[in-house]
């Protein structure tokens, strides 16, 4: 991969995980803005989490199915692996891509949060942290889509 399109990953996923971050946290704070502590019950968690996970998954397929046709990038790149090339021809369907995508992390996400709330017995969560797990983990998300939905859509079939 040259240089050219490496930058434009980078600032793709920069740009990804800055919105999401921002976006994510001010919906969290609007919604609990009068609350001190959030209860840190599983169902709530799980809930959110899978709405987050297939929102951003969805939305940044297509995003970026569409940021590589305008950038002329989409399927340039040969080589790589069997991944990337199924991953590739999965990007022809973005949605299907996203929600591949959105269920796969939910399942990570969702079994990294129960088994920390479980281990150290979390039954609320202050505000703040909440508010900063909340646009950390959405930030990361986004970027983190953003560069392999990117890395997919630049490789052949």
């Amino acid at each position: 991969m040259n240089r050219e399109i490496h930058s434009y990953i980078t600032i793709e996923a920069i740009l990804s995980g800055s919105i999401n971050c921002l976006l994510n946290g001010m919906v969290a704070a609007l919604i609990y803005h009068k609350a001190d502590y959030i209860p840190a019950d599983i169902t709530g968690f799980a809930v959110d989490q899978f709405i987050i996970c297939m929102c951003i998954g969805i939305l940044t397929a297509l995003c970026t199915k569409a940021s590589l046709k305008r950038a002329k990038l989409s399927e340039t790149q040969t080589g790589g692996g069997s991944l990337p090339r199924f991953l590739s021809r999965l990007l022809r369907r973005a949605v299907l891509f996203g929600v591949l995508f959105g269920l796969v992390s939910f399942l990570a996400a969702f079994a990294l949060t129960v088994s920390i709330f479980t281990l150290f017995s979390i039954t609320e969560i202050p505000f703040g942290i909440y508010i900063l797990q909340k646009c950390a983990f959405c930030g990361l998300l986004g970027a983190g889509a953003t560069v392999l939905e990117l890395y997919s859509g630049i490789h052949k079939p």
